[in-house]
């Protein structure tokens, strides 16, 4: 790995006399097919970098922090950042903080060796089976897609002589499918990052994300129930709980007072047990230190239902005299929140379809059109985008729109069912879980 950047960036800083700062720097290349129907329409590669300074005033037990964001190393444009961070420094007083020093890291690899060598091979075989599995579902028709093959290079160094850098290989999906019949149209656009090839398997995406779209044009909307039994998909679950659970979990919300989590209390259902692992095979968040440069872990969030551990990032572990447990969480802006690596429920004892067979009346949800429950109170209400009617233990047929409202609180204390079945999605390893209560309107 290329230090120059970071080399050009510190020592701009230095001549400033900075004594506390942090240089978090991201190289991010990515090799891209662009699909128009069942071919490729154009292809692309795109590299970019910025960095995100940290610049830390202390004034006795207050600490302001100055961050700024730069994407030029022209050396007049890097003086500007790091002024502006200085003078951002000296006017944001807050709690105390001092950045992380060394620590022992985890040695884990987050890149395949084959992608780092040949992107672009990947990138165009994984294409043309992507496109070969497309061609084989006859019922659809692709309109739009891109397939992209992603590395991005890290570096964190701040003035505590920490000094880290890691590799990360990737991908993204993104493709737009179409089902017609007797002038109803239909379609499919799924959107994911993931991180490992062989969760790719485009045979069983394909047909899967295919059947999605042709059962969509004999969808109905689902009967309206106020004490509906529901089963979440692993992606469904993914967009409730990981907000809801993260923020509640975090030193931050107990700081604040905000937590309805006690230790060694209840939490959930007796079958449910949550880890929060930055250290996860094939999560996407997995890496060796979080976005702050502390050891990344494997915290026990819940265990059968009893809550056992808060999770925090640097300023909350200082605030409440605790050691971080590698929670510091880099946002799209460059700051870092107390958050959630990779978040894991353990699975179940039956699997998916043992499960349905035990459902007399009930409803699966595969995709809501948008989930974002109130991290606060828990509560949300989302439209169905697809699912499907389960009637006497089957599927009886696809449901779409109507709406299904409740808590997140409360489902994961009526938990029926886990699934053996786990999937990733995202940074998420969740399985199919089965909720009462929950509230369906048409």
């Amino acid at each position: 790995m290329d230090n120059n950047k970071l080399d050009l960036i510190e020592k701009s800083i230095k001549s400033k006399n900075v004594n506390e700062y942090e240089i978090f720097l991201i190289e991010r290349n990515a090799y891209e097919s662009i699909l128009l129907k069942d071919k490729v329409d154009n292809e692309r590669n795109v590299s970019n970098f910025e960095y995100i300074l940290r610049i830390l005033s202390q004034k006795e037990d207050k600490t302001g922090i100055g961050l700024v964001k730069g994407n030029s190393l022209d050396s007049k444009e890097i003086e500007r950042s790091i002024d502006t961070c200085i003078l951002l420094a000296k006017t944001n007083l807050s709690s105390g903080y001092y950045f992380p020093g060394k620590g022992t890291i985890p040695n884990i690899s987050i890149s395949d060796a084959k992608i780092v060598q040949d992107p672009l091979g990947i990138k165009n075989d994984s294409t043309e089976e992507l496109l070969s599995e497309i061609k084989q579902q006859q019922e659809i028709q692709p309109t739009f897609g891109r397939f992209s093959v992603h590395i991005d290079e890290v570096f964190l160094r701040n003035s505590n002589n920490l000094d880290l850098s890691t590799l990360k290989t990737y991908f993204l999906i993104e493709l737009s499918l179409k089902a017609q019949e007797n002038g109803k149209l239909a379609e499919y656009w799924p959107y994911q990052y993931i991180k490992e090839k062989y969760q790719l398997n485009f045979p069983d995406r394909i047909k899967k994300w295919a059947k999605l779209a042709q059962d969509t044009l004999i969808a109905q909307t689902p009967k309206s129930n106020n004490k509906a039994t529901i089963i979440f998909s692993p992606q469904v679950l993914s967009n409730a709980i990981n907000p809801v659970i993260g923020a509640h979990a975090s030193g931050k919300a107990f700081h604040q007072g905000l937590s309805r989590f006690k230790i060694d209390e209840i939490a959930a259902s007796e079958n449910i047990t949550i880890f929060d692992d930055g250290l996860m095979k094939s999560g996407f968040n997995t890496n060796g230190w979080d976005g702050e440069g502390s050891p990344h872990q494997r915290n026990e969030i819940i265990r059968k239902g009893i809550f056992q551990k808060r999770l925090y990032d640097q300023k909350y572990a200082i605030l409440e005299n605790k050691e971080p447990t590698g929670n510091g969480v880099r946002t799209m802006s460059g700051g870092v929140e107390n958050g959630v690596s990779n978040l894991e429920i353990l699975p179940g004892d039956m699997n998916l379809e043992e499960i349905i067979s035990q459902i007399n009346e009930g409803y699966y949800v595969e995709q809501f059109s948008w989930l974002r429950p109130s991290e606060l109170s828990g509560n949300f209400g989302a439209e169905i985008r697809f699912g499907y009617y389960i009637k006497n233990g089957k599927f009886e047929n696809p449901i779409r729109l109507g709406n299904i409202s409740g808590n997140v609180f409360k489902m994961i204390r009526n938990c029926l069912y886990i699934s053996k079945e786990r999937e990733y999605f995202v940074n998420t390893l969740f399985p199919y879980m089965v909720f009462e209560n929950l509230t369906v309107t048409s």
